[in-house]
């Protein structure tokens, strides 16, 4: 069994949150508003979406009956949702942001002055996190009562879910496709107004989904001894989701190339074939599906604590820069802009998101060594 985490734990998250908040305000005022708010925007996108995905999972797991891994998965996909009434709240930060954050406001673009207007963008956005909150809530609430524990562990039965859980698990996991869609294209899209993609919103709800799939694996590794099976399905799912996610980006990419039309190219040609940018595509390319694709494709790399715990947390990495190359050059397209406003602001978003998870991860019970059956 692990050591427990030391009591200074939460003083140590505590403290980077105080500074992630300092950093994003000294930059405010002190002539970089422009990266402290990319910045902001990037991790809030990055860190929602594993803490949101990972509800998403457990959902889609419920959907398809999988007790192979007893509770204890149920449990360790939710570990993550505390972050998800925090991520509202941020979201509400963008508001005296939104000058600096949407080109739209001080430039409209008359043809889409119906959806891109500022105050339509916060109430749907709103609203839409809102109701995937609640949701979220609920759904979390009911997956830890008794029942669904007890279904969770009664492997050799056929019996269904309970009621509460078929009828919230699929209205849960089409209410995450909406609003990340809408999210897809209001906090990235339209950040480069005159660029549109109808595969957009999936590929970045898809992302999101195997970012909290990566978050599962590296905490798996950590709570799980080798030769457990659980550890095994649980690479599986990281090995497959990342071959899913590089498929919506080869087919959202190889019309764009075919097609070569400037209003659809302009947004892609910065970001995966000329620098500085383009260094960064390939990177999270790299991290997100290569070394998943190459490490994970055997057995052993699934079933190995300390393999499968590098290649999620590379790839979370990789996810990260993803998120990073998708909004910051529509905003700063001639330089990388990464230096001690986007590491502090990162840091406040990595304390605030593991103080959240604490109380999640005690519902993860640690499970002891067994031999591969």
């Amino acid at each position: 069994m692990r050591a427990r985490p030391r009591r200074r734990t939460p003083f140590v998250l505590a403290l980077l949150v105080v500074v992630g908040a300092f950093g994003f305000t000294l930059a405010l005022f002190d002539g970089a508003p422009g990266r402290a708010w990319e910045a902001f925007l990037v991790n809030l996108l990055f860190w929602l979406g594993v803490a949101q995905g990972g509800v998403v999972v457990s959902a889609s797991l419920y959907l398809t009956q999988a007790r192979w891994g007893g509770a204890a998965v149920y449990r360790l996909a939710e570990a993550f949702a505390s972050f998800v009434p925090l991520g509202f709240l941020l979201f509400w930060v963008l508001v005296p942001g939104r000058e600096v954050v949407f080109p739209w406001i001080d430039h409209p673009v008359p043809e889409k002055a119906a959806w891109l207007n500022a105050p339509f963008l916060f109430a749907r956005d709103g609203i839409g996190l809102l109701v995937l909150t609640a949701l979220t809530i609920w759904f979390v609430r009911v997956s830890r009562r008794g029942d669904s524990r007890a279904w969770a562990e009664s492997g050799d039965t056929i019996a269904e879910p309970p009621p509460a859980i078929r009828r919230l698990a699929p209205t849960l996991i089409l209410t995450y496709v909406v609003v990340y869609s809408v999210l897809a294209f209001d906090l990235v899209m339209s950040l480069s107004p005159v660029w549109y993609s109808t595969l957009f919103g999936a590929y970045f709800f898809a992302g999101a989904y195997w970012s909290a799939l990566a978050a599962m694996g590296l905490v798996a590794s950590w709570r799980v001894e080798s030769g457990r099976p659980v550890l095994h399905d649980i690479g599986k799912l990281v090995f497959a989701f990342s071959i899913f996610w590089v498929y919506l980006l080869w087919s959202q990419y190889l019309p764009i190339w075919y097609a070569g039309l400037p209003e659809e190219t302009f947004f892609v040609v910065p970001r995966v074939h000329r620098l500085p940018w383009g260094a960064l595509g390939w990177t999270a390319l790299i991290l997100v599906w290569v070394i998943p694709f190459v490490v994970l494709m055997g057995r052993k790399g699934k079933r190995t604590p300390a393999i499968l715990g590098t290649v999620c947390a590379v790839g979370l990495v990789g996810m990260w820069i993803e998120r990073y190359v998708l909004v910051v050059p529509s905003l700063s397209p001639a330089f990388i802009p990464f230096g001690w406003v986007e590491a502090l602001v990162t840091a406040g978003f990595v304390g605030a998101f593991a103080l959240c998870t604490r109380a999640g991860l005690r519902h993860v019970p640690v499970l002891a060594p067994e031999d591969a059956t």
